[in-house]
């Protein structure tokens, strides 16, 4: 047994230069000898079952044949970043309620649901889109913690013990997310697809990973018993080293990530018809950042980060700036622009990589739909972070420029 999990972990230690086929169940039968992975996998199956469980229940007592919907937002409903007195009022006791509502029993909440106008019903979804139910993605269930922990010192003494009890099911939820080799998948409990894959797209894997550490770290956390703070500290770690192992390798030489990587053999992986396996910029270079916030980087770590920031001076885009508008993209010169980079690179010659709603690839931005031009972020400034932390970084490890 123990030389299966070697030989599967060897696999990963070099991340794929080749694309990989879309995921299918199929990648779970490489882990059948593989006790830790079975058990994730039945962990995951009875959670699943215990959300259906739970809303069947309802149906059958309101006599009822289908599920409603609630309301959709194109967030959450509630603000996200409220002012200190916001906590305070009334307000935010009603919205934790509602929030609370919506926690699925599994411990997780959804995305692109209003959980702020009104509690959930019996009989209803807890979100309006069944494969995100619960969901990592647009920063769900991340960022339901997260709020509920800054409400937690304003709530009342008879909310607080409920309120608590709720995010420790939801820092369970997340613990028990993560894949044995450190990965977290787009939607747990696991739906199959491309769900299934390591997911960084839309920061799904790091915005995980900085709540882990918060968990372990920060005083906000300290109701939660020093056993499983110092579990969310292993889980961190483990997802570090993930990161490490998963950046990919071209050509001999480390690059940056993919938005999504094979669960198993971590090579970049395909989700939706437009998004192919891919080097991409925006969630390389949270990871980038994540890894510069390590206190005391290992010599793996630091070499990662020269890597990727190596990368990122390569491919930027420097006085020119994107416009949209009804007729589609274009892009004008500018002096002191802010830089841009692709969304996605491609992995044999490392150039922009544009494709269409269906599927098809084309050498530039403008042989894309008009929808397609403005309906996805092709260029974006995120890595401009990167390199304006990178001096600091760099001085930090006593290195001069």
């Amino acid at each position: 047994m123990l030389v299966l999990r070697a030989a599967l972990w060897s696999l990963s230690l070099v991340a794929a230069t080749s694309a990989a086929e879309p995921l299918t169940l199929s990648w779970r039968q490489q882990l059948v000898l593989d006790p830790e992975w079975q058990q994730y996998f039945s962990r995951s199956e009875y959670l699943r079952q215990l959300d259906q469980q739970q809303l069947q229940q309802e149906l059958t007592q309101l006599h009822q044949h289908a599920p409603t919907l609630p309301a959709k937002d194109l967030k959450f409903g509630f603000p996200l970043q409220p002012n200190p007195a916001f906590w305070l009022s009334a307000e935010a006791n009603r919205i934790a309620k509602v929030i609370l509502s919506f926690q699925t029993p599994s411990g997780g909440w959804s995305k692109r649901t209003d959980m702020a106008s009104q509690p959930r019903q019996p009989g209803q979804l807890y979100g309006t889109e069944v494969d995100y139910i619960p969901t990592f993605d647009n920063d769900a269930t991340s960022t339901q913690i997260l709020w509920l922990t800054a409400f937690l010192p304003y709530a009342s003494e008879a909310m607080k013990p409920e309120l608590q009890q709720a995010i420790k099911r939801a820092i369970g939820f997340v613990l028990a997310a993560q894949y044995p080799n450190g990965g977290f998948a787009q939607s747990y409990p696991l739906r199959g697809g491309y769900h299934d894959a390591i997911t960084l797209n839309d920061h799904v894997m790091t915005e995980l990973l900085k709540l882990l550490n918060k968990v372990a770290t920060e005083p906000q956390f300290a109701f939660v018993e020093s056993s499983i703070r110092q579990q969310a500290k292993q889980q961190f770690l483990r997802g570090i080293k993930l990161l490490l192992t998963a950046q990919i390798r071209l050509n001999g030489e480390l690059t940056v990530w993919a938005a999504q990587h094979h669960p198993v053999t971590l090579e970049a992986v395909k989700a939706r018809a437009y998004e192919l396996p891919a080097l991409v910029s925006s969630e390389s270079a949270e990871v980038t950042l994540l890894l510069m916030q390590l206190p005391k980087p290992s010599a793996t770590v630091i070499q990662s980060v020269e890597a990727a920031v190596a990368w990122f001076k390569a491919k930027q885009i420097h006085n020119t700036e994107m416009h949209r508008s009804d007729s589609g993209v274009r892009f004008v010169e500018k002096a002191r622009a802010k830089p841009l980079w692709a969304r996605f690179y491609d992995l044999e010659k490392q150039q922009p990589l544009f494709v269409d709603r269906d599927g098809r690839v084309v050498s530039s931005m403008a042989e894309l739909s008009i929808e397609r031009q403005n309906g996805y972020g092709w260029y974006q400034s995120n890595a401009e972070a990167v390199l304006k932390a990178y001096p600091g970084w760099r001085a930090g490890l006593g290195v001069q420029n």
